[in-house]
């Protein structure tokens, strides 16, 4: 009988050993788990902050572009003033133009000072390689897109950029469609009517959409853009256009003009009060025509509801100008 027991009692060792050794075994497995969760995130983490850093770092630059390397494949967010990757987000200060969700090992973002008409800031743009951008122009709006490919104002050259005719859309698509197939989506931006060439589009290419950029000016430096979801917005000056070819809605685009145009209310009341200040030391200048152009400026812009216009905007900006350069010699400029 102790023969037996004994051979009880070390079976028993054996099991009690074999379950103990499992709890601990799945005690590491579930800690190791968890370490991954927390590394991936902490990667995420430290992914949107180097990103920020990269913007801030940009700043001070009137016009910049990079290529960001990764070792591997990376994914994030921008949306709402919100970089997001990974269930990590991170507040930005900075106006920030991009796809809904950038992927890749390879990222591409670029600055360019923005002066409506004196210095706001700095607009930021994002995007990736999965995205090509064909700029579609007709003969009245040649110079202007060849302008946007190959000049100060142009689109960042490490963005995948194409021009087109509308000539050549209507005679040789399939060219078009075999220099775009490596992209996951291709973005056409008219600068005209695209009515005439959207079913041929539809044929062709399986991911695609069309924004329309629409202008009184001739060189389109100041206009509406018209996204896919026929939504117009806004835009002054070419670094605001590039802004809206990028962003990934019209939502996007107006959050961000919001932000940049929050910002330039309160730079103009920092003018008006130099204006103010510069008049009562100097009084033998007429300082009332910039007191007055950049008051009614500064509430104009200040006030989201009057962005339905860019003609009474640019009005206002341009009644600033003149203003400022009627002043000069003993009388000093405001800005």
């Amino acid at each position: 009988m102790i023969h037996h027991k004994g051979q009880l009692s070390s079976g028993f060792n054996y099991i009690f050993a074999l379950i103990i050794g499992g709890i601990v075994f799945m005690f590491f497995v579930g800690f190791a788990y968890q370490y991954l969760n927390f590394a991936g995130s902490l990667s995420a983490a430290e992914l949107v902050s180097s990103l920020n850093d990269e913007f801030a770092a940009f700043s001070v630059s009137d016009s910049a572009e990079k290529a960001l390397d990764f070792s591997s494949s990376v994914t994030f967010r921008v949306y709402d003033g919100q970089l997001v990757s990974n269930g990590q987000s991170k507040t930005i200060d900075h106006a920030i133009f991009s796809p809904f969700e950038l992927e890749g090992d390879h990222i591409y973002i670029a600055t360019k000072a923005l002066e409506v008409p004196y210095r706001v800031g700095n607009l930021f743009y994002i995007t990736d390689d999965h995205t090509v951008y064909i700029l579609v122009y007709d003969a009245t709006s040649q110079d202007v897109v060849e302008s946007l490919q190959s000049s100060y104002n142009s689109l960042p050259s490490s963005f995948p950029v194409e021009t087109v005719s509308t000539t050549q859309l209507s005679t040789d698509l399939q060219t078009l469609y075999e220099l775009t197939a490596g992209y996951d989506h291709v973005r056409f931006i008219f600068f005209g009517d695209s009515g005439n060439y959207i079913d041929s589009l539809a044929e062709t290419f399986p991911d695609y959409e069309v924004l329309e950029v629409s202008s009184t000016l001739k060189d389109y430096s100041s206009g509406e853009v018209m996204f896919p979801d026929g939504t117009s917005v806004v835009y002054v000056t070419y670094p605001l256009l590039i802004g809206a070819m990028v962003s990934s809605d019209a939502a996007s685009y107006t959050y961000t003009f919001e932000l940049v145009f929050e910002k330039l209310s309160r730079v103009s009341s920092v003018y008006y009060d130099k204006a103010k200040f510069l008049s009562a030391r100097l009084p033998e200048c007429d300082y009332a025509p910039i007191k007055t152009a950049l008051n009614n400026y500064k509430t104009f812009v200040g006030d989201s509801e009057n962005y339905d216009s860019y003609s009474s905007l640019l009005a206002k900006l341009v009644l600033v100008e003149d203003a400022n350069n009627n002043l000069g010699g003993d009388c000093p400029e405001v800005y």
